[in-house]
């Protein structure tokens, strides 16, 4: 099976850098965003499963993100994560999505 790209943005590098290194771990390939424009810059260049989106964003909201996202490339999936939301659910939810199990 090739790698699965995920797309991790987050304004706050170590909430960014958290994700990552968990989604990592499951053998996601991961590329990141440090606000809403690298994010679609980065949809541009790369082929991605999902993105993780974090609930507060600015200049924009994460639902408007996930939707200029999703009009850009319809086959990726969003996920909003907030920062208290439990990591470990992020990641199962992301490999389901890999699987095929799930949809954000």
């Amino acid at each position: 099976m090739s790698a699965s790209f995920i797309l991790v943005v987050n304004e706050i590098e170590s909430e960014r850098e958290e994700i990552a290194r968990a989604l990592d771990a499951e053998g996601f390939k991961i590329v990141q965003a440090s606000s809403a424009a690298s994010a679609v810059r980065e949809i541009w260049e790369g082929s991605f499963i999902a993105a993780v989106i974090p609930t507060l964003l600015t200049g924009t909201s994460s639902s408007a993100l996930s939707a200029q996202l999703h009009q850009m490339a319809p086959e990726i999936e969003t996920v909003i994560h907030g920062k208290n939301d439990d990591l470990s659910r992020l990641v199962r939810k992301i490999c389901e999505i890999r699987d095929g199990v799930a949809a954000a």
